[in-house]
């Protein structure tokens, strides 16, 4: 691909329109609320809040990301600084506090580590929807870390290093080809984190390199947590999740809110509660004492609860469902009952919430465990409404959980008593 077919390609012909004409790199005509391309292609029309706009445009203006790589092309540098402005800021919630917005210090590893830079530029080049030039990339960040394990092994404090394990998870999870193999990602993620000592961080006076642990630890708790419920080789991984971390960045107020809007404990007990409802036999005594525990921590994650968090509330809804499954105290029948009454709400909450605007992973975890439990057309068909325009976009766990619950709403019908029981252990099973 020549340099000026790439520039024709890359360049920006739009930073006010739609997000489906960014997306696509064309000129909206901006008309509210669905613009004539948007139209035309049949496609969702969603727009930037005034939030993001400023947001993205003090970003770009802060710093303009041009790296000086003597054997990087002009088409890399392109994909590079495409990762740097526009993937990147992404990758963390909009309302997270103002320091994360400062991410240089990975952005400079990438200039040093030719693997997390060939992952990089295979990320930029999947958000712009050039598959094959993705791929090329994603092999060569795979090549070249493993040159550098063979040739130079490191440290468990390696900053390189665990950046690219953590953007490997993010190529996997953002892929929309094939299943993710983001298990081995993760799991050497979590034991570099785990390597990573503590006096060594924290002789580290940079605050980027500050942000850039807590980042890396909340990256890995995001992936190997809220992947679990379709990988279950994570389980084993999720055990061995740092629940320290070295020191916690303040921007001048008590950070209550990780970068996730949620503490640390909240994605544990997720993942404590996905191994337990995977489990198709009885639990035994130590199983049972966790579940009692995890049904303690609900109702004490709800007793927090914020009615104006919907997001929150449809979290609660999805952890009991799956607790639901593993209650050892109830009968089918009642069971049954209350997943369907905890569905009805879960839809209910469900409605208002604007998925392509949301970290896809965290919104798409508790929409999965109500699609698994949905048994008629009307309530399939609103789970399906709200996967689509993330499908629609390419979005790789937009488009696996919408072909996952097609097949567990394909599957053979069981009697109705039974069969969100069914449906939900066929979402959990390996694909």
């Amino acid at each position: 691909m020549s340099t000026s077919t790439w520039k024709s390609k890359a360049r920006v012909r739009t930073r006010t329109g739609c997000f489906e004409c960014r997306k696509r790199r064309k000129k909206c005509d901006e008309q509210r609320p669905t613009c004539l391309r948007c139209v035309n292609l049949g496609s969702t029309c969603t727009w930037p809040t005034t939030t993001t706009q400023l947001m993205d445009g003090r970003r770009r203006e802060r710093r303009q990301w041009n790296p000086k790589c003597p054997g990087l092309s002009n088409d890399d540098k392109a994909l590079y600084t495409h990762f740097a402005t526009t993937v990147m800021p992404r990758l963390v919630r909009p309302n997270c506090p103002s320091v994360y917005s400062d991410q240089s210090h990975i952005l400079r590893l990438a200039q040093e580590f030719s693997p997390l830079m060939a992952i990089m530029i295979a990320i930029a080049a999947l958000d712009l929807g050039d598959d094959a030039l993705a791929m090329q990339h994603y092999l060569h960040s795979l090549r070249s870390l493993q040159d550098c394990i063979i040739n130079a092994p490191g440290k468990g404090n390696e900053d390189g290093l665990l950046a690219t394990t953590i953007c490997l998870c993010v190529f996997e999870n953002a892929r929309p080809d094939v299943p993710p193999n983001i298990g081995l990602h993760a799991k050497a993620a979590g034991e570099l984190l785990w390597r990573r000592r503590p006096e060594e961080t924290i002789q580290s006076p940079s605050q980027p390199a500050v942000i850039f642990q807590r980042t890396c630890m909340e990256s890995f708790l995001y992936h190997s947590t809220l992947t679990m419920l379709f990988t279950p080789s994570l389980d084993a991984t999720a055990r061995n999740i740092p629940l320290n971390l070295a020191f916690a960045v303040n921007d001048g107020q008590a950070v209550v809110q990780p970068i996730l809007d949620e503490p640390y404990h909240f994605f544990i007990m997720i993942a404590n509660v996905t191994r337990i409802a995977r489990l198709t036999r009885v639990l035994n005594q130590e199983e049972r004492q966790m579940w009692t525990r995890l049904q303690s921590d609900i109702l004490q994650y709800e007793r927090q609860d914020d009615t104006n968090n919907p997001m929150r509330r449809l979290y609660s809804r999805a952890v009991r469902i799956l607790l639901l499954k593993k209650d050892h105290m109830q009968g089918t029948t009642e069971r049954i009952s209350e997943i369907n009454s905890l569905l009805r709400e879960g839809l209910n909450i469900l409605e208002p919430i604007d998925i392509p605007n949301c970290l896809l992973s965290y919104v798409l975890w508790p929409v999965a465990v109500l699609g698994a439990v949905a048994v008629n057309a009307y309530e399939q068909h609103i789970i399906n409404n709200k996967i689509t325009p993330s499908a629609r976009l390419r979005r790789g766990q937009a488009v696996r959980l919408q072909e996952r619950l097609m097949n567990v709403w394909a599957s053979p019908r069981e009697p109705e008593d039974i069969l969100p029981l069914q449906q939900l252990q066929l979402l959990m099973e390996p694909s």
